[in-house]
């Protein structure tokens, strides 16, 4: 799949190879297809959206600001996102919550006047910012936008502790991101040191670890190895912000864009084993793109294309192996169907 920008030296030999790839014969034209996308998936350089991302997670730690990091990530799913207006609106926010509390104030007092300002209940507010239960995990990538969070106010568990933690660290409290599987919520730390979690999707209240590992299980191998329920640092928590871009070019069916997004996020966050198991996935939909559609018996495969089809095998094994080796499992149905009851019935108590 071609890069989303083309530098003209490759575009000039594009251009030139059509009229030779239209005089191919069809079987002809696929296996020239698939080679191509051998090239680009292996490494997308002069793709400039890839660069930018590359560019912030590069930055030094203490330079690096959630809210200009998710908005430009953002902006590069939807070009129409105003990114300075919507980072004066975020100030805005954080000014009137500042004004809520006196100066002297405890981290407490803060943070507890930051989950009344968003979820309620705050008179000043009488809308306050909910869990939308009808995308709840973010399936519409749209729906993942901070923008969109705060035009509707109904978020979901990427917009809703990205948001939280944003505005937390305008106002100074000590907040970051934490994953669980398929999950992002926040950490909190106090003015005693003493670690709580706080779940956006329950109205910003705190939740104990065990509740986490109930509701979504992590084996003892996953979380001995940092891959869920600690703080992330600032360049973790920005590399996690990046999934909604790999997502939103796995819904535009650019799966080598995806992939490298997911190269660039696991440069910077080493042991995000979702972000494996996906890549994974992209490897996947390349061979069935490429093989399992046009040549269901792989004996039938074309011999110059049998080390690209390997090579796809072997990437597959190896970042599913990966995650594997870090504790990721595969959720089970049990898993999803507790999770479908529970939004049932807070959607049930909504109505």
């Amino acid at each position: 799949m071609a890069c989303y920008y083309l530098c003209m030296p490759r575009l000039t030999l594009i251009l030139a190879l059509i009229p030779a790839l239209l005089c191919l014969p069809v079987a002809a034209q696929e296996r020239a297809v698939a080679v191509r996308d051998a090239g680009s998936y292996q490494g997308l350089e002069s793709d400039a959206q890839l660069n930018a991302l590359r560019a912030i997670l590069a930055q030094p730690e203490a330079k690096i600001d959630l809210a200009l990091v998710k908005l430009t990530i953002d902006h590069m799913i939807d070009p129409g996102i105003d990114v300075d207006g919507t980072l004066n609106r975020l100030d805005a926010m954080a000014n009137e919550i500042r004004r809520l509390y006196p100066a002297n104030a405890s981290k407490q007092v803060a943070v507890e006047t930051l989950r009344a300002y968003l979820h309620g209940p705050d008179p000043q507010h009488p809308r306050p910012f909910q869990y939308d239960l009808d995308d709840p995990l973010g399936a519409k990538v749209t729906n993942k936008l901070l923008t969109t969070y705060l035009r509707t106010k109904k978020g979901n568990c990427v917009s809703m502790p990205v948001l939280f933690v944003i505005l937390g660290q305008k106002l100074g409290i000590d907040v970051t991101l934490a994953l669980a599987p398929q999950h992002l919520f926040v950490k909190y730390r106090d003015d005693q040191g003493r670690v709580f979690n706080l779940e956006t999707a329950s109205g910003g209240f705190p939740r104990q670890d065990a509740s986490y590992q109930r509701d979504t299980p992590m084996t003892p191998e996953a979380l001995a190895n940092g891959v869920y329920m600690r703080p992330l640092s600032k360049r973790e928590a920005a590399a996690a912000m990046a999934e909604t871009l790999r997502q939103h070019f796995f819904e535009r069916d650019q799966v080598p864009r995806a992939i490298a997004v997911a190269s660039v996020m696991l440069e910077y966050s080493p042991n995000d084993a979702q972000t494996m198991v996906s890549k994974s996935h992209g490897y996947w939909r390349l061979e069935q793109k490429n093989f399992q559609a046009k040549y269901p018996n792989p004996n039938t495969i074309p011999r110059e294309l049998r080390p690209y089809f390997r090579d796809l095998q072997e990437k597959q094994a190896f970042w599913r192996s990966k995650a594997e080796a870090l504790g990721w499992r595969e959720p089970d149905q049990a898993q999803e169907n507790r999770y479908q009851e529970i939004v049932k019935k807070a959607r049930a108590s909504q109505q």
